[in-house]
């Protein structure tokens, strides 16, 4: 019997539905080279659940101020279309888990620091989109993650108390986030480490989507 304290379940998008954090950095690593200038995973890993518009920021401040980035945007944008033509890899045991969500008819949904359009590239080899009762993006709030206006919203938009859903996340700023929404809060890792003192604040932290079914165990 599933767990009746959960009103709603709401995922992260990249790097929790997605394993996409490695092709967006083959993405960074590969525009870099193509533009001659350094980067590397530990810079990356800087950038994982920060929006991409501030990713970019931080970027222009790391190659210089001369430097041309709406060329770099341009370049990395295009390696990402093109890799997600091809799908992008969904993280293990997720489709199961979502499916014995909605066999029991509990709403969820996805809060992604994405905007709409790279939200849509993502999902666009999938069928998950149809079953999703909300969809949050960065378009949506004016102060993304790891503020918690995005899990406010979907919370709005559901119509359930934000202390009765839970929230799945592989990084530090979603935990933020989700944690600063009141929502329950699952960590999930994934190519970043989780500042410790944020673990402390989940109620679970665990290896994969396979291990997520004993949350809802009563």
């Amino acid at each position: 019997m599933l767990n009746p304290k959960y009103d709603a379940i709401l995922f992260d998008k990249d790097g929790t539905i997605f394993d996409s954090e490695r092709m967006a950095f083959n993405a960074w690593m590969d525009t870099a080279k193509t533009f001659g200038v350094a980067f590397s995973l530990d810079i990356y890993k800087t950038f994982i659940g920060v929006p991409t518009p501030e990713c970019f920021n931080r970027a222009q401040r790391l190659f210089g101020e001369a430097f041309p980035m709406d060329s770099f945007i341009a370049e990395y944008r295009h390696c990402m279309s093109v890799s997600k033509q091809q799908g992008v890899p969904i993280k293990k045991g997720f489709i199961d888990f979502f499916e014995t969500l909605k066999a029991a008819n509990i709403p969820v949904g996805v809060v992604t620091s994405s905007s709409y359009a790279a939200a849509m590239d993502s999902f666009q080899h999938t069928e998950l989109l149809p079953d999703l009762d909300v969809l949050v993006t960065l378009d949506d709030v004016v102060n993304p993650k790891p503020a918690p206006d995005c899990y406010l919203l979907a919370c709005q938009k559901l119509s359930v108390l934000p202390e009765r859903v839970l929230v799945f996340e592989d990084s530090s700023v979603g935990i933020k986030a989700s944690l600063a929404a009141g929502c329950q809060t699952v960590a999930i890792p994934d190519l970043a480490d989780i500042e410790p003192e944020l673990l402390t604040g989940c109620h679970y932290t665990l290896g994969s989507f396979d291990e997520a079914h004993f949350v809802f165990k009563s």
